[in-house]
């Protein structure tokens, strides 16, 4: 019986008995009755209809599940690595257990807490069938729905921290495995449906792995037209109609099976005590001299690398540039090229899928999503490390002996990661040309500046009032992009950078970012379909904390009923990253100040 088990007993009750844990699941639940509160209808449950009752199951469920996927990997991304960094890994296979008791303790007890996380809701999803319009069968699906969720995606998490060697990195794959199988799926259906409409149910089998799509399709099962015909051979006219809910359970199983074995079998190999160096060793001086002096290599690598730092420069800035950028290009170089292909491959699919209708705004918006979203997937997890890396290698103890102040330590660490980070925005530079031209042809058509054409129209457009005002709204409309992108980048980097101040370890603050940023990203959405619960100027104020509809009201021309959002989220931003740097610096300068 796994509740013998030492590992499952220390672990569970360890969580169980944590702050931490009772202060996540109290914010969960009260999210989730705050936002009942908003939906619950104003002239009581005997004044709602069918249609509103299942917005109301709609919203609150599509936002249970949002929480409880941010939440899995504060409960499963650590659970193998913590006993790496802590050292105790090894020591557990010293003991009188086996791999597979080892195994199913850590398993047992990550997924045991998030099914009570599951279970606690309910009684608040309960409330919702008091407005009627659901019936049992499909509550109980929908709850199912819930349970798979937190199992399937508790044992990716599981799995992450198996590979991975670091919490940080843990947490950060498996946001991205979730981000993966819950919204990433709908991207074939949405960008190949015209170019390969014979593969219609392959797109619409591959939508049907997120749980959303499930829930999408009990809540409204009229207006869903995703039912599935697999047909079992060429030769046979026999098909069987699959529905997207008991396909989402069968990919559940499956990447519950999948995240097991990997699990199982990173846990069942012992851990291997010599280590390997990593990299290529050259001895031969006609090579070393080839990659120190040759392009592209000097570029990576510069000789003026070993030259001390200048006493005009920040030590903290070189010092993290030399350890993040230049120590492994490889990386960087990879992370460039995958990026620079993703936006490619992206624009021509867009371009493709929506030919017979493209405007410019469907290609202003999808370079938006992508460029803020390589962003707020990445920033967090870059800044996220700085200050606790520094504590459990221990070499913070060595920076408070320095004559470095607080502002120049915090300062530079975000000059240096800003840096890293732009990198990988700037390797998206395709879609930002193409959404420089789609906003300055409205203004010069298609001409280029390097045209003679273009400066005799500039000359000629230039004494009109009308067309004057017109290139000032398109520029503007420009400029407002690029400063809520590079806003976005420096908030993100700033508020993983303050968590990791007030953070113990890296997961705690790499949880911490990620938190926040889902939060401007994601919750700020509720005033969209809740426009009629809220005071048109708290929506606006709430809306004006997303950088997506900022950037697509001033690109795209959208949500106009919420006037000058972009102005808003600018100021916000500003006000934000000033409050988090201040707040950094404070917080370095008390564990500098800090007697041990």
């Amino acid at each position: 019986m796994f509740l013998d088990n030492p590992i499952f007993r220390r672990e569970f009750v360890a969580l169980a008995r944590s702050w931490k844990t009772s202060a996540l699941i109290s914010a969960y639940l009260v999210s989730l009755s705050l936002l009942l509160i908003i939906l619950w209808p104003a002239g009581g449950i005997h004044s709602v209809v069918t249609d509103n009752s299942r917005e109301i199951f709609s919203m609150f469920f599509t936002a249970d599940l949002i929480l409880l996927m941010m939440m899995v990997p504060a409960f499963t991304a650590g659970a193998i690595t913590m006993e790496r960094e802590n050292e105790t890994y090894q020591a557990l296979f010293c003991t009188l257990m086996r791999p597979f008791s080892i195994m199913t303790g850590k398993l047992f007890s990550a997924i045991l807490m998030l099914l009570i996380l599951s279970v606690l809701s309910l009684p608040i999803a309960a409330l919702c069938a008091l407005t009627g319009g659901l019936d049992l069968t499909a509550l109980i699906r929908i709850c199912s729905i819930l349970l798979a969720a937190a199992i399937s995606y508790g044992l990716v998490g599981l799995a992450c921290s198996s590979v991975c060697k670091r919490t940080s990195a843990a947490v950060v794959l498996t946001y991205g495995f979730l981000l993966l199988l819950s919204g990433a799926t709908w991207l074939p259906a949405a960008l190949l449906s015209n170019l390969l409409p014979s593969l219609d149910p392959v797109w619409q089998g591959i939508r049907s792995i997120s749980p959303f799509d499930a829930l999408a399709f009990l809540l409204y099962p009229d207006n869903y037209k995703a039912a599935l015909t697999v047909v079992l051979s060429p030769e046979s006219s026999i098909g069987v109609t699959v529905s997207p809910y008991h396909l989402y359970l069968f990919f559940s199983v499956l990447t519950t099976i999948f995240s097991f074995s990997v699990f199982y079998k990173n846990i069942r190999r012992p851990p291997q005590s010599s280590r390997v160096m990593k990299g290529q060793v050259y001895t031969e001086q006609k090579i070393f001299i080839k990659r120190k002096l040759t392009f592209p290599f000097y570029l990576l690598d510069p000789l003026r690398r070993k030259k001390p730092i200048g006493a005009w420069r920040n030590p903290v800035f070189v010092a993290e540039m030399r350890s993040k950028l230049f120590s492994n290009p490889q990386f960087v170089l990879r992370s460039i090229s995958v990026i620079l292909i993703i936006s490619v491959l992206l624009l021509l699919l867009v371009s493709v899928q929506f030919s017979e209708f493209l405007d410019a705004d469907v290609v202003r918006i999808s370079a938006i999503v992508f460029q803020l979203g390589v962003v707020t997937l990445l920033a967090p997890g870059v800044s996220s490390s700085l200050i606790t890396e520094e504590i459990s290698c221990g070499t913070f103890q060595a920076l408070r002996m320095t004559t470095i102040s607080p502002m120049t330590v915090i300062s530079g660490k975000l000059k240096a990661t800003f840096f890293y980070a732009m990198i990988f925005v700037c390797s998206g530079i395709l879609v930002f040309l193409t959404m420089t031209y789609l906003q300055v042809q409205d203004v010069s058509g298609d001409l280029s500046i390097f045209s003679g054409k273009f400066w005799s129209g500039l000359a000629k457009n230039l004494p009109d009032a009308e067309w004057r005002a017109k290139a000032v709204s398109v520029y503007t409309c420009l400029f407002a992009w690029i400063m809520i992108l590079l806003l976005t980048t420096i908030t993100c980097l700033s508020a993983g950078l303050f968590a990791s101040t007030i953070a113990k370890n890296t997961s705690i603050a790499t949880a911490m970012s990620y938190g926040f940023t889902g939060f401007c990203c994601i919750v700020t959405l509720l005033p969209s379909p809740l426009a009629d619960k809220l005071e048109p100027g708290f929506a606006r104020l709430i809306l004006a904390c997303n950088p997506y509809i900022s950037a697509i009201q001033a690109a795209g021309g959208r949500f106009l009923e919420y006037p000058d959002l972009w102005t808003i989220n600018i100021r916000l931003q500003i006000c934000v990253i000033i409050l988090f740097f201040a707040g950094s610096t404070i917080r370095v300068w008390y564990l500098f100040q800090k007697k041990d």
